[in-house]
Formats: C-alpha cells, structure tokens, sequence
C-alpha cells in the first residue's frame, strides 16, 4: 500500500470499528484507510476513490461479504483495484462466480485464507475508448492488389465487336411502323395499309401449294355443289366433264385469316 493509496473496509458490526480504526492509525503512512458499516456502504457516493476495498473482515465480525453489494463495489473501486471479500468457508465459488459477472478480473480463492476470494477491477475505465493500430503492411499489401499493370492489358477495338449482320443498313420498308400504336405490327382495326402490307409480303414469301395432281375422294365431284362435301377442293367451281383437268385456285389450302 505505498503511496498512501485509499482503502475501504465495510464491516458488519459497528464494534469492529474501533479495532480497525486502531489499524488505521498505525498504517496512516502508508493508506488513506476508510471504515464504512455495511448498512451504510449503499449510501457511498465517493465515485471509484479506493484503490482495495475489504469486505467482513472485522475481529469479531461473522458476517460474510453481501453479493448484493459486489455491483457497488465496481463502482468504488479506481480501475485495476482490489477486492479482498471474506464468506463462509465452503461458499466461495458462489462469491467467486458473483464476481465474475460483476466484472471482476483475475478472480481467485486464497490458498493462505480459507473463505476468503480476491478479485481485480480491469485497468480500463467503463466507457473508455482507445484507438486501434491497423498493421501497415497489411493496408499496403490489401491496396497494391487492386492495381492494374497497364502495359500488360490489351484494349479491345469497338469496330472487332460488330459483325456483318450489324453493318447492313436496314430497308426502309422494315421500319415501316403503325401510325396507332408506333410499333411494327399492325393494330386490330389498323386503317394505314400497314396490315394490307404485311399481309402482300407473307403471301409473297408463302410457296404456293402443287394442285396440279389433286383427285377426288368420293368421284362425284364434277357433278358440281350439290354433290361436294364440305371439304371438297373443287367447291365453289363449276362442274365439269370426268377426267378434264380442272385447275385450282391457288389460294385454295391457305388459311382465311
């Protein structure tokens, strides 16, 4: 206890007092030494002031340290202070598990004191911030990898990209659109001429049916109407002798719509 650091002892009994206070005295130059009941210990508003705090261990004291108490020690106590706690023989890993959650550091029975448990405040106030080095070398390396080695990388020509297809300059009647809804096909009721159009250039690029070699099925039909059947490619057509080449219209096997 060297350069007079501050001690608390919280003690049970008030007669405990005058026998520490005689402790006192004689260690005066060497700690500031504070006595407290421990009924009295709550109302305590010194901050972190005591550098070790001593908890039950008055002459004729029996009563142990109060875990409920421990959550103001924490508050007592300067950052990396003492508590020397005194319990029942037999209780101490309850007191020792108690500390621990309280934020007690480096917590431990004494293998010279039977019932007695020391633990350490951590050497950082609650609440403190301190600034975190990142290592050079790595923040070097993380950005040199991001690099880009221009005399290595090749630069592709826009003109490679396009191909032959992409050259040809589009006909004027492909970009014919509706004068309705501007887009290439025709509306429902379109009254442009553009389905008039589309229509003439699919009937352009539709090959016409062979109907050169058509026969009948049923041999009636150059009887005329009255005896074709609905499928009957010659309906429609005037009757005709048997075996006289007839020509069809070339429409004849095309969709009506």
């Amino acid at each position: 206890m060297s350069d007079r650091k501050n001690v608390l002892f919280v003690v049970g009994k008030s007669s405990a007092v005058k026998e520490l206070e005689e402790f006192a005295s004689c260690n005066a130059d060497r700690a500031n030494v504070k006595i407290e009941i421990v009924e009295n210990i709550g109302l305590a508003t010194d901050g972190p002031l005591y550098s070790a705090i001593l908890s039950g261990f008055g002459a004729d004291d029996n009563v142990s340290c109060d875990l409920n108490l421990l959550p103001t020690y924490t508050t007592l106590l300067t950052a990396g202070g003492t508590l020397i706690a005194k319990t029942d023989v037999g209780t101490e890993d309850a007191l020792v598990k108690r500390m621990k959650l309280c934020g007690f550091l480096n917590v431990a029975k004494s293998e010279s004191v039977p019932g007695v448990v020391v633990g350490n405040m951590p050497t950082y106030k609650v609440g403190s911030s301190d600034k975190v080095t990142l290592n050079p070398e790595m923040k070097e390396n993380v950005v040199s990898a991001w690099k880009l080695d221009d005399n290595n990388s090749e630069t592709i020509s826009e003109d490679d990209l396009l191909e032959a297809d992409d050259l040809i300059k589009p006909d004027s009647s492909s970009l014919r659109v509706c004068a309705t809804t501007k887009k290439a096909k025709a509306c429902k009721d379109c009254s442009c001429g553009l389905a008039e159009e589309l229509e003439a250039n699919r009937l352009k690029d539709t090959p016409k049916p062979d109907t050169s070699n058509a026969k009948s099925s049923c041999g009636s039909c150059y009887l005329g109407d009255a005896f074709r059947c609905a499928s009957c490619p010659y309906l429609g057509m005037p009757a005709f002798r048997p075996g006289e080449k007839v020509q069809l219209a070339g429409n004849l096997l095309q969709d009506d719509f």
